[in-house]
């Protein structure tokens, strides 16, 4: 196991952790010819998944990794930008160039422990795709069908999880609507585009969004921003839940949602100014 060199440095000094780990991980992507996995990465490192998926999505947007999609594996970059000055290389859209932040993993374990639904946070991985970055369930908790870790934008339209992410961007919005292609995955999804843009505009003033069987029949979704300290949207976060516990508890699961959506925020917010982290958010009224 490679171990990540942090604590006292040459000298004497202080070696930063972040940086140690995420260097620990190019050798270890560098001594692998065929692609590592993040549950491989985090067993090399002795970390959870999810902050392997971190600090690889993290390489993979700096330049120095590149990710196989079909295959779900990583690889070291074969230029990586080793002697690149700020502002040479291509640059990150509005989403893609936030590295999220550890404790985001721990709102999804907050909501799924508040709701007992699968729950999912997301960010965007490019122009025309949504990525599952964590997960949480039980066994025998019932899955979305045909739901992969990748979304692409012409799917996007029938989750709350991504219609969270969608809604604060205009040029997402923009490419969704004149795709042309939307499919009708049930006889509930939504794909005109002046139904869609009403179904944003009602995004960005509730400030969840909700797909009431839009993408599998039988399935609701409720997602929430999480914003990054500079006020854009950064990720979303969601639960899916059985139809039949939406029709009857719709308002408390909406609730706690925002409830951890606006705590992750606030609590990125404040580690970004040294702050101790936030109380739970105060409880969101019904019926918005």
């Amino acid at each position: 196991m490679i171990e990540p060199r942090h604590g006292r440095g040459v000298g004497g000094g202080r070696s930063l952790k972040t940086a140690a780990e995420a260097l620990a991980a190019l050798r270890f992507l560098g001594a692998a010819d065929g692609g590592v996995t993040a549950e491989a990465l985090a067993a090399e490192l002795g970390k959870s998944t999810a902050t392997a998926r971190y600090l690889l999505n993290t390489l993979c947007q700096e330049g120095f990794a590149v990710r196989d999609r079909q295959g779900g594996t990583f690889r070291l970059q074969e230029a990586p930008p080793w002697g690149e000055s700020w502002g040479e290389s291509e640059a990150h859209d509005e989403y893609s160039r936030y590295e999220l932040p550890e404790r985001l993993s721990d709102a999804v374990t907050e909501l799924y422990w508040r709701t007992r639904q699968r729950t999912y946070l997301a960010r965007w991985e490019d122009d025309d795709a949504t990525v599952i970055v964590d997960a949480r369930g039980h066994q025998g908790l019932a899955r979305i069908p045909d739901l992969a870790e990748r979304i692409p934008l012409a799917s996007a339209h029938a989750l709350a999880v991504t219609k969270a992410l969608i809604a604060s961007s205009g040029t997402r919005t923009a490419l969704m609507t004149t795709r042309g292609d939307l499919a009708a995955f049930t006889g509930t999804t939504i794909t005109s585009t002046p139904a869609i843009e009403l179904e944003l505009a009602r995004v960005r003033k509730r400030g969840y969004a909700v797909d009431r069987e839009e993408y599998a029949e039988g399935f609701c979704c409720i997602g929430a921003p999480i914003f990054a300290p500079d006020g854009q949207v950064a990720a979303s976060i969601a639960i899916s839940t059985p139809a039949r516990k939406f029709a009857t508890d719709a308002d408390e699961l909406t609730s706690a949602v925002r409830d951890v959506a606006s705590t992750a925020t606030r609590g990125w917010q404040e580690s970004d100014r040294d702050l101790p982290p936030p109380l739970p958010a105060d409880p969101v009224p019904r019926g918005n």
